[in-house]
């Protein structure tokens, strides 16, 4: 999922009341905010106690994607452990999802990163994960099958791990990112190599250890299409069929 704040181009808004509407706006950082500010829900939105269960994931489903991600591998010479350490990261295999910056999907592209690797529409499961692991295949090859460096530039960008000289950018979430996969993918040794290549040394106390224990929070949202609009709400909506997804305010 790449760290810079981008056009959320897949959601688009729908005429609907004042009160209920969500709404797409940019923090003073330039970070991308989906929020109902303004209305009575607002507060209720922004408070971590407040979110809905989210839809779990069935052992069928996972199964499923499993198979998906073994083939994936295959085809691309990846370490499927490393690849489902990372899609647990992403997503916790959750396909229908879109997080605050609006990566989709089970492996979290944004639009403009899956297009580049070969995937139109990142809702479709299986477009998700080819685009997502021609993306890390690519990162493979680009950093020497360097495991933290293509970690660090999924996460941030390649043009970010290369302005840092090839180093792990003084990025908290990105430091987090990846000591938590490497935790998951239980390769001790890939740990202290992680560490010798921080653009700071002091991030993996300081980001990591002191914050490891930080999760996102997982909503429910709705979307619906409407007249080939696709629109995404935190209500269940009426008079349309819609489908639950996972909103991750990350």
């Amino acid at each position: 999922m790449s760290r810079p704040a981008t056009a959320l181009i897949l959601l688009a808004l729908a005429a609907l009341p004042a009160a209920a509407q969500l709404r797409v706006e940019r923090d003073r950082n330039g970070r991308i905010v989906i929020t109902n500010k303004g209305s009575a829900a607002a507060s209720k939105l922004a408070a971590p106690e407040s979110a809905q269960s989210v839809p779990k994931v069935t052992a069928a489903q996972r199964q499923a994607i499993q198979g998906k991600l073994k083939a994936a591998c295959s085809r691309t010479g990846l370490d499927y452990n490393l690849v489902t350490a990372l899609v647990h990261a992403e997503s916790g295999f959750q396909s229908n999802i879109i997080s605050r910056k609006g990566a989709i999907g089970l492996m979290q592209l944004l639009p403009e990163t899956g297009r580049r690797f070969g995937c139109s529409d990142p809702w479709d499961l299986d477009e998700n994960i080819t685009g997502g692991t021609n993306f890390l295949a690519y990162l493979r090859d680009l950093f020497g099958g360097d495991v933290p460096l293509m970690l660090a530039a999924y996460n941030a960008g390649e043009n970010a791990v290369q302005k840092y000289s090839n180093k792990i950018p003084p990025y908290a979430e990105t430091v987090r990112y990846v000591f938590a996969i490497l935790a998951d993918y239980g390769r001790p040794a890939l740990v202290e190599a992680a560490k010798a290549k921080l653009a700071s040394p002091s991030d993996y106390n300081r980001f990591y250890v002191a914050r490891r224990n930080e999760k996102p929070v997982f909503r429910t949202y709705y979307m619906y299409f409407e007249k080939g609009v696709r629109t995404i709400v935190d209500y269940p909506p009426s008079g349309v069929t819609f489908v639950p997804i996972v909103y991750k305010d990350e």
